[in-house]
């Protein structure tokens, strides 16, 4: 049996696009349309496809998907894992995780500070990855809007790939606070995924979701607060007219700005669910990357703390001295706290409360953590 670990070549897409419908019992060409950005034969990242392949036949995939998060000003490093796959009759092997230990050691060359994916805990926990975060999912219906607030409504278009409608979209989704960054060529893929239905309002806030008829839950938005609850009423209340339907989920990063105030005030009930599963790829360049976002909330705060990672020794020292921050991959301070990985996860974003500790650490600690974490499903892959 000859085994090779090595990247996607050009001339074995549609070898490796039979392979994925094969796996997940997808339709022809599913990867094509749903992932347009990525899965596309002019936007696959080659290098980044990750195979294992018995007797040059592909038998088991695991793809990086490079994704930066934009926290305010701070940029965040991302190596997204998907379509993690292997054929029916090779698995129980191990191949999986071969490929999964191969990609990690790739991002960690390749710079990411963080890996992310969205899978089962246990089965990715094996690597290090721990389920975080939070994703608020709101219901609002025409009944609770109308009793919490006073948006009236307004009109609207629905987007057909009109370039001054992406326009108003990119606008949009640009001033959100917690975003992936996308280029004009990406925003134009993914707004124009078959079976995406957006909608953008005269004054220039937008909706999506997926499916056909009356929405059942919104996966992005754009716009002020103001402007994307009028938007959601509005087209409610010319959809009950047509489908029947009231109501819908509003799925929104666990932020405190003002489109997350808006809808939390205009619902009537509201779920919190995990954001992903992210496991640490370089803790000193993950809080380096961070800084800006830590030098907006902590202009009255002082304090040194040591992070150390205990199946790495990786340390990290941070140092926030009233807006001015810097963090070294050496150092001491009174302060130290020192996990194993996943827990790691845990303290840096769902907060001291999420670790064992005690309660001074926690006090301390609680000054700039959690961190915030947020992918719109449109960046999911």
């Amino acid at each position: 049996m000859d085994m090779e670990i090595t990247s996607l070549k050009p001339e074995e897409y549609d070898e490796m696009m039979k392979f994925l419908e094969k796996c997940y019992r997808h339709s022809r060409n599913y990867f094509q349309i749903r992932y347009p950005h990525v899965w596309r034969r002019d936007t696959v990242q080659y290098e980044n496809k990750i195979v294992l392949k018995i007797n040059d036949r592909i038998v088991s995939h695991v793809g990086i998907f490079p994704l930066v998060m934009a926290v305010g000003k701070a940029k965040i490093s991302m190596g997204g894992i998907g379509a993690v796959a292997t054929l029916q009759e090779y698995r129980g092997k191990g191949f999986m995780s071969r490929l999964m230990k191969f990609a990690i050691e790739k991002m960690r060359n390749d710079g990411y500070s963080l890996s992310i994916l969205w899978g089962d805990r246990q089965r990715y926990g094996h690597f290090g990855y721990e389920t975080v975060g939070k994703l608020a999912i709101f219901k609002v219906s025409l009944r609770s809007i109308r009793t919490e607030t006073k948006v009236e409504e307004v009109s609207f278009k629905r987007f057909y790939g009109e370039d001054e409608l992406l326009s108003k979209i990119i606008n949009a989704h640009e001033r959100e606070p917690i975003r992936i960054l996308r280029d004009r060529k990406t925003y134009t893929h993914l707004f124009n995924i078959p079976y995406l239905m957006t909608y953008v309002s005269d004054e220039g806030a937008y909706i999506s979701y997926m499916g056909e008829g009356s929405p059942g839950r919104l996966i992005e938005y754009g716009g002020s607060g103001k402007e994307v609850l009028s938007l959601i009423y509005s087209l409610l209340k010319t959809f009950s007219k047509e489908f029947g339907g009231s109501s819908v989920e509003v799925m929104t990063p666990y932020y405190p700005y003002d489109t997350f105030f808006n809808l939390r005030r205009a619902c009537y009930s509201w779920t919190i669910v995990p954001e992903a599963m992210i496991k640490i790829l370089n803790l000193t360049k993950l809080l380096e990357e961070y800084s800006q976002y830590l030098k907006d909330i902590c202009e009255k705060v002082r304090l040194e703390v040591v992070l150390e990672i205990k199946e790495t020794l990786e340390r990290a020292k941070l140092i926030l001295d009233h807006g001015q921050v810097s963090v070294e991959s050496k150092g001491t301070a009174d302060l130290e706290v020192s996990l194993n990985e996943r827990d790691m996860a845990k303290l840096l974003f769902d907060g001291p409360e999420a670790v064992p500790l005690s309660d001074s650490k926690r006090v301390v600690l609680k000054e700039f953590l959690p961190l915030p974490l947020h992918v719109w499903l449109l960046d999911h892959i």
